[in-house]
């Protein structure tokens, strides 16, 4: 496995989603260890539709992402998501699939597609999220080399702000344990 930018975080023993067709480019991991139940994680998750939880100053225009659950959301597929995705697939309580598509962002970043899963284990939820890029050649590489370095000071904060905001949310956690992954340190 290839470390850092390409991958940061504790995966235990979750697992690589299948990337989408023609997504077979570079391939990034993040990935933290929360002590809530995946339902909790992935109800946080959603609330991506109204802001993106990394560093407001920089992603959110200087509005502070809520620090509360708010209620009514309906997250689809064709859902806006963080201004710049849109929901592609859904999985309730485990997976929520967010493609790139505002035009600007695409120019810059090229295609990408980001899985968050929200996996079971003992203990409470790996939250994980695989970014997956098209082929890259020539200067495209190193636009990749730069997003991932990006991406990890921006999704690292993201993670670990959902972690939090999720553990002070959670009640006890009880996953039964034919459906956990063996809990790992952080």
């Amino acid at each position: 496995m290839r470390h850092l930018p390409w991958t940061w975080g504790n995966l235990g023993a979750s697992l690589a989603p299948t990337a989408p067709p023609t997504y077979d480019g570079p391939h990034l991991v993040r990935s933290v260890s929360v002590e809530a139940a995946p339902e909790v994680v992935f109800r946080w998750l959603l609330q991506m539709q109204l802001a993106p939880y990394s560093y407001d100053l920089l992603d959110n225009w200087g509005r502070r992402s809520p620090r509360h659950l708010v209620e009514g959301l309906d997250v689809r597929v064709g859902t806006a998501m963080m201004d710049i995705f849109t929901v592609t697939a859904i999985v309730p309580d485990r997976v929520l699939e967010l493609t790139l598509t505002d035009p600007g962002p695409v120019r810059a970043f090229g295609p990408l597609v980001c899985t968050y899963q929200a996996v079971p284990r003992v203990g409470g939820t790996t939250l994980r999220c695989d970014i997956f890029l098209t082929p890259r050649h020539g200067l495209g590489r190193v636009r990749a080399f730069l997003l991932a370095w990006g991406d990890l000071v921006m999704m690292r904060k993201q993670l670990l702000t959902f972690r939090r905001l999720s553990e002070q949310t959670a009640q006890p956690v009880q996953v039964p344990s034919s459906q956990a992954v063996p809990r790992t340190e952080r």
